[in-house]
């Protein structure tokens, strides 16, 4: 192939999520409407939506920042636009800023004396909020679910700890699809009851009476805060959770790095998950750097876990040549049944197919060994019976996992499936509103009639199909190191059933609504340190991830929020919140008090109260009152 043709693969390859018709200044003020701060900085500005955790690591060892001053920064990007501003609502909870500071503080004085704890010493995360973090963090571990805000656990998760251990600040917890998605089949991915609808900063622009109007792009889920988190300059890196693609869609609609390792490979003690078949805790990052970095902080014990069973040594490296990699690309059909169910018109699936055999083409141009197009057995072939072999075993295996996890809490309010059921039904203005009004997925797995013989059966049909006949057939039968599809295939479906760990990299971003796709990948069991190898030299070989437009480009809900109220009322509020039953929600506090002032014409929105009450120590979240105020009054 002729360098020209090369340049052209390449060209082809930028990413261009948005229309030719971007404001003329959109270049120069990126950077600029990009940083938030609230403090005076001497120092070199931080582009939120672009630093990755590498280029943070450099500044703090050049002394050119400080964590203090990275936690201050991330703190104010996160007050402007997770509840106010773009209201993205990324997070559910965030950690107490004056406990955050003084923990960045001892960071920075141990890297002053000379003590690294790691590459991510002193970098910012964010983790899903079925991650159990214990109290002196500040925060509650809720699933989205009103039922175990306020439960107290009994520890940190493992993967918590090892986090801490290498230096890393837990910024917040982030919001997911509630119970990762078993609550009810039509809720919306990324809602939750606590944390609301978390939307993606990817936005979809259009021209309509002469006036720009602004649409918010699908994230994805159910590990969705963690990507929105990242991608929207919340935090560096993200801690989630996948059972069948919820870490590796996200992470693709948010034009992120990301990995789920091999299930078993980090522990999920003090973890929600849905099936212990399936589930595996992985991270997500801006850059394959970071993510290297990240994953071998969750995959390597530390000296505290004296009964960590023996695990197989990462040895994970930032390889940024292609190495002796035998690559396969599957063919993009996938984008087909996009066109077909109408998610995407046809210019959009062109565009899609072009950019991704511009990937494949411009790898053979580099001489890297790819055998492209790869066939995959169909999804249908993954059924048994005309049955869904994956939910079968989760439903089944949901209980346990459900019963495990409510064990490791000190206190809680529910016990069982059927008290959660219950509570949400008491409780039907907080946790089944019309957003999502009933609760089927665990009625149906509450009243599940599946058989431990049918499950057995069901996970045989999966590893013959998924596994033996499926993906060991492709890597054997082709001699492969990496797999490749695109970022919504079925491929990590079939992963999944085989047991193969997977991992995203991004690729573009589609023009008619600026959300990014990129690609999914898979290679056989422990086989983590080759896909990082795929990413960390697709990243040096590729242009750089498609980046939301700065977060303050975009005309805000709130654009001028409400000022924090004078102290005596500050007094008022947490009086009564201390002495009341509001349930931890600031809607129903915010409409009890609003009805005792009616008459003076004071009123308060349950933002402010909410804000007033969490920036005092109070564990408070937004939700419906339930109009008449006796529900929640003593």
């Amino acid at each position: 192939m002729g360098p020209n043709v090369f340049r052209v693969i390449m060209e082809a390859l930028v990413p261009s999520a948005f229309e030719p018709e971007l404001p003329p200044n959109y270049l120069i003020a990126k950077r600029k409407l990009s940083f938030t701060s609230s403090y005076e900085s001497s120092g070199p500005e931080l582009d939120l939506l672009e630093t990755s955790a590498f280029e943070l690591s450099e500044m703090l060892n050049a002394q050119l920042v400080t964590s203090v001053e990275i936690v201050e920064t991330y703190l104010a990007q996160i007050e402007q636009h997770n509840r106010r501003g773009r209201q993205l609502r990324a997070l559910i909870s965030v950690a107490p800023k004056h406990e955050l500071l003084k923990i960045a503080k001892r960071l920075d004085d141990e890297r002053a004396r000379g003590k690294l704890r790691g590459p991510l010493h002193g970098i910012p995360i964010v983790v899903k909020d079925n991650i159990m973090t214990d109290m002196n963090l500040g925060m509650d571990t809720t699933v989205g679910s009103y039922a175990f805000v306020g439960c107290t656990p009994k520890k940190n998760a493992t993967v918590v700890d090892r986090l801490i251990k290498r230096g890393m600040i837990i910024l917040g917890k982030a919001n997911l699809t509630e119970f990762c998605g078993l609550k009810n089949p039509s809720m919306p991915p990324g809602w939750s009851a606590v944390g609301g609808q978390c939307q993606s900063p990817y936005v979809a622009r259009h021209i309509a009476k002469r006036k720009l109007h602004w649409e918010l792009s699908a994230p994805g889920g159910s590990s969705t805060g963690s990507a929105v988190s990242v991608c929207a300059g919340f935090s560096t890196l993200a801690i989630g959770t996948d059972t069948i693609g919820s870490l590796i869609t996200p992470a693709n609609r948010a034009g992120l790095y990301a990995l789920k390792p091999t299930v078993g490979q980090i522990p999920t003690d003090g973890v929600f998950t849905l099936s212990k078949t399936f589930d595996s805790v992985g991270g997500m990052a801006k850059s394959a750097k970071d993510l290297v970095a990240l994953m071998d902080a969750l995959m390597v014990p530390t000296g505290r876990e004296t009964t960590a069973p023996p695990v197989r040594s990462p040895n994970f490296r930032i390889k940024e040549d292609w190495g002796g990699l035998r690559i396969g690309f599957t063919e993009p059909g996938i984008w087909r049944q996009w066109l077909k169910s109408g998610r995407i018109n046809s210019d959009a699936e062109k565009f899609m197919r072009t950019k991704y055999d511009a990937v494949v083409q411009s790898m053979i141009a580099m001489g890297v060994d790819v055998v492209y197009p790869v066939e995959l057995p169909p999804l249908s072939d993954l059924s048994l019976h005309g049955k869904n072999c994956f939910e079968s075993i989760v439903y089944y295996e949901f209980k346990e996992c459900l019963g495990d996890f409510i064990k490791q809490f000190k206190s809680t309010k529910v016990h069982s499936l059927a008290e959660i059921i219950n509570f949400n039904l008491e409780h039907p203005e907080l946790c089944l509103p019309p957003t999502c009004p009933n609760q089927n997925d665990l009625m149906n797995a509450l009243q599940t009639g599946v058989l431990r013989d049918q499950v057995n059966e069901a996970k045989r049909h999966l590893l013959q199909t998924g596994k033996h006949e499926g993906l060991d057939r492709i890597f054997e039968e082709l001699q492969l190191d990496i797999l490749v599809a695109p970022g919504d295939a079925a491929l990590s479906s079939l992963a999944a059933a085989a047991g193969y760990p997977t991992a995203a990299c991004p690729l573009s971003a589609l023009k008619l609504n600026g959300q990014p796709f990129g690609l999914t990948l898979t290679a056989p069991p422990f086989s983590e340190a080759a896909l990082l190898h795929f990413l960390t030299a697709y990243e040096s070989s590729f242009p750089p991830r498609a980046l939301p437009l700065p977060l303050s480009s975009v005309p805000l809900q709130d654009p001028h929020p409400e000022p924090l109220p004078d102290k005596p009322i500050i007094e008022l509020i947490l009086h009564e919140w201390d002495t009341r039953r509001f349930n931890c929600s600031a809607d129903a506090l915010a409409d009890w008090l609003n009805r005792r002032w009616k008459k003076s014409g004071y009123e308060l929105s349950a933002e402010t109260v909410c804000e007033v009450l969490r920036s005092n120590g109070r564990v408070a979240f937004r939700g419906l009152g339930d109009g008449e105020g006796g529900a929640f009054s003593r």
